[in-house]
């Protein structure tokens, strides 16, 4: 989450907000590392609006999370901002709780909670509530930056997800280290380990993991790879 200060700057309540400039903002935003910005301007501040509508008009970017702070949430600047494109506009100095219970139903929007059961193959399957992966070796609870990444990836089986997006999946900070995806699924590598799973993870390079209902077994030693 980036945190962009216009004219006049605030300091940012969230503790987790990466300040970021507008250019660097809309880079990350456009490039998936970051899902969402929140923004302060004042009524004089043309620049914050011209920014929102950069952003909605960006085709990589236009499903961000946009949340814009403004003195006067019932004046005119706050409907302006709406229009330029801010997902909720609040008044500059907003409770804190607030301003995470807006933001925790907008992450909704980009990433959805996982729910009920999801069948990943035959005889096993996850479950959200207690998040648990169960099969024939057992049940085991994963953490649940762990349990997350399994059911996005078993989510769409074969089809390749991009880094940017499991890392928005994950709620990974854009100021995160860049090991910090494939350290994750590195755990989630030994986990599935356990239940003769990790063949289903595959790394697809340069373009993200996927999760395959049939794994690719390594060819045997000495045989040509034709």
């Amino acid at each position: 989450m980036l945190y962009v200060g216009f004219e006049p700057p605030l300091d940012c309540p969230l503790s987790n907000a990466q300040p970021a400039s507008p250019e660097v903002a809309l880079a990350q935003l456009s490039d998936g590392s970051s899902w969402a910005a929140v923004l302060h301007h004042g009524a004089r501040s043309r620049q914050a609006l011209d920014w929102m509508m950069r952003v909605r008009h960006h085709p990589a970017s236009a499903g961000a999370v946009l949340l814009a702070m403004v003195d006067d949430a019932q004046g005119p600047l706050a409907l302006q901002a709406l229009r330029a494109g801010a997902d909720v506009v609040l008044p500059a100095g907003a409770p804190l709780p607030l301003l995470q219970a807006q933001l925790a139903r907008l992450r909704e929007r980009v990433a959805p909670p996982a729910l009920g059961w999801l069948h990943i193959l035959p005889g096993h399957s996850l479950h959200a509530q207690a998040r648990e992966l169960r099969g024939p070796r057992g049940t085991q609870r994963l953490q649940p930056q762990l349990f997350r990444l399994l059911w996005v990836l078993c989510e769409h089986p074969g089809r390749v997800v991009d880094a940017a997006s499991l890392r928005v999946a994950l709620d990974i900070p854009a100021r995160a280290d860049a090991q910090a995806l494939h350290t994750a699924v590195g755990k989630l590598r030994r986990v599935l380990r356990e239940h003769a799973l990790a063949g289903h993870l595959q790394t697809v390079h340069a373009s993200g993991y996927r999760w395959v209902p049939e794994p690719v077994e390594p060819p045997a030693r000495g045989d040509s790879n034709i």
